[in-house]
């Protein structure tokens, strides 16, 4: 017996009947009429269109998962891109801010200024006329060095007259100056420090020793340079690095002061 859904010619009620001997019966008004073979053709194919939809509708079978809807497949792409460029715009930042520039920090103070036009044929009276000129303070001694008498006529220049007499100040930048009263008072070196980077020194330097920086008159070592111990080589180094590097100037000597990175 086949079930068959016809519209009930006198009603109009559509029906999922069953036919026998061509007739059927309409279960809403009751009357009854005759089913031609083309109509129970016609219904046939009507019934095996629906029956492919559903089939087509159904789930997949396992091992073949559902196609992923188009909209899903684009906010997935979309939420890719925006955590990566996060991420770019992270490591960007990060290099940027963690990459630390040379800072133009001369001259920043009076001291700066006067180390920077110190003079390798410098005199002692100069060098007194340049800390005046600066406002800066000087205190001056005669001392031995490498000698059982004074030979150095030994200049510490400071912002403050405790700093440079050593009474209070201690944690303050400095100028020291040598001069060799061996050789009418040549000039030997310069060497600015900065408590706040006790390693390192900023020198002008002429010739004479300061640490590991030696020379005698007639040398060719006169110049600036900075000198930091951490420069030196380390224990079982094959190659000997001295604690000191040439600078051009005494703003290059300086600024290595502050933005040195071993």
């Amino acid at each position: 017996m086949k079930i068959y859904s016809l519209k009930c010619p006198n009603c109009g009620a559509t029906l999922a009947t069953d036919v026998k001997n061509n007739r059927a019966r309409c279960e809403y008004c009751g009357n009854e009429f005759y089913i031609s073979e083309e109509t129970q053709n016609a219904a046939d194919k009507d019934r095996q269109e629906d029956e492919g939809k559903v089939l087509t509708e159904r789930a997949p079978e396992e091992g073949h998962p559902p196609e992923e809807p188009k909209g899903g497949r684009s906010s997935h792409t979309r939420e890719l891109l925006i955590f990566s460029l996060f991420l770019i715009v992270g490591l960007a930042l990060n290099f940027l801010f963690d990459k630390e520039s040379p800072r133009d920090i001369v001259p920043q103070t009076d001291l700066h200024r006067f180390f920077m036009e110190l003079q390798p044929d410098s005199t002692p009276q100069q060098v007194e006329a340049l800390a005046k000129k600066h406002k800066l303070y000087f205190f001056r001694i005669e001392k031995a060095s490498n000698s059982e008498t004074a030979n150095i006529s030994y200049y510490k220049i400071a912002k403050t007259g405790e700093t440079a007499l050593n009474k209070q100040g201690a944690h303050a930048e400095t100028v020291e100056v040598e001069f060799d009263m061996a050789k009418n008072n040549a000039f030997r070196l310069a060497v600015y420090s900065d408590p706040d980077h006790i390693v390192s020194r900023a020198i002008l330097f002429q010739y004479g020793t300061y640490y590991s920086l030696s020379a005698e008159a007639g040398q060719d070592m006169a110049g600036y340079y900075y000198y930091n111990n951490s420069l030196r080589s380390a224990p079982g180094d094959k190659q000997t690095h001295p604690p000191y590097l040439k600078c051009a100037n005494a703003v290059e000597a300086l600024k290595k002061i502050y933005t040195y990175r071993k």
